[in-house]
């Protein structure tokens, strides 16, 4: 893929990291002028949280050195030993390489463990959280879908239970955006479970605090969460059916829509997208699928049971 355009700098609002459930930045200016003091709550933890957080944002630069070991410890205000200890853990994390004569330098981003809880978190919160979005939206363009079908194939009774009464969870956020992010996510969590892959299953708990930006993102404009209610439905009754390929279809076109929605925001180009783009100039990837019918019935459905 061709680099990305640069869009600047740019960060998440308070309010949607508060409703990610993501670490607020924990700077206090005043009498410090401005550095980040840390208190002295759950210490280590609080060290490698404003570490991370400052590494992943490029505060550091890419490959740049950090201050030396008595500059940063006065800075935060925490002893050499409890910086140690907070720096071998960003070490495991792939994030700072410690070297005599050197000191600490941060690592090329190619070598930080993404799938790290931490780490992700961090990403969610940084500069470039439109970026990493992005980058999760395209995984989830090309596991999301076969999950469904496998789940479509394997799932319980229970496990299909659970898949409807989430969308249904879903179906009641209309006019309330906060509870967006959590019900959607526990939406497609429920069907990585019943697709009976364990590996597919912990990835999404791994993803889950850059999957609560991005949708809080993708579902901000007017009307955009409304628009893929119907296929959540309909993604529920192709499981519960147990019409594997229609999952499969439907799951297509319910990750394709953050997907062009990303994908229109950084200025990508059609060609440089998981598919070519159709005669019009968009992806041919959301072609409508052969059960686009039931998808409009659905849509109906749930408009009258909201003006209701």
């Amino acid at each position: 893929m061709p680099p990305r355009p640069s869009r600047g700098p740019t960060k998440p609002t308070a309010a949607s990291a508060q409703a990610a459930g993501l670490p607020r930045s924990r700077r206090a200016a005043g009498a410090t002028g401005g550095v980040a003091v840390i208190s002295r709550r759950n210490l280590h933890d609080q060290i490698v949280e404003e570490l991370g957080r400052r590494i992943v944002g490029d505060e550091f630069g890419r490959q740049g050195l950090l201050p030396t070991e008595p500059q940063l410890s006065a800075e935060l205000g925490v002893s050499r030993n409890a910086l140690r200890e907070a720096i071998k853990v960003l070490v495991s994390k792939g994030l700072v390489e410690v070297r005599p004569k050197i000191g600490m330098r941060v690592r090329p981003a190619a070598d930080w463990k993404l799938l790290d809880r931490e780490v992700l978190s961090w990403h969610a919160i940084s500069s470039r959280h439109l970026d990493h979005s992005f980058d999760l939206v395209e995984l989830r363009m090309i596991v999301e879908p076969r999950a469904s079908y496998l789940a479509a194939k394997r799932a319980t009774a229970a496990e299909v239970a659970a898949i409807d009464q989430a969308c249904t969870r879903l179906e009641g956020c209309v006019g309330k955006p906060d509870l967006v992010p959590e019900a959607d996510i526990v939406f497609h969590r429920s069907i990585l479970l019943a697709s009976h892959n364990a590996i597919l299953d912990h990835l999404g708990s791994l993803v889950a605090s850059l999957m609560q930006i991005q949708v809080l993102m993708t579902t901000q404009h007017r009307g955009s969460f409304e628009r893929g209610l119907p296929l959540h439905r309909a993604l529920a009754e192709a499981i519960g059916r147990r019409d594997a390929s229609g999952a499969e279809e439907i799951s297509l076109r319910l990750v394709q829509m953050p997907y062009e929605d990303l994908a229109e925001r950084l200025r990508l180009t059609p060609s440089s997208l998981l598919a070519a783009p159709d005669e019009h100039g968009r992806p041919a990837i959301g072609r409508a699928p052969a059960n686009g019918k039931i998808v409009n019935r659905l849509s109906h459905r749930l408009q009258h049971k909201n003006r209701g």
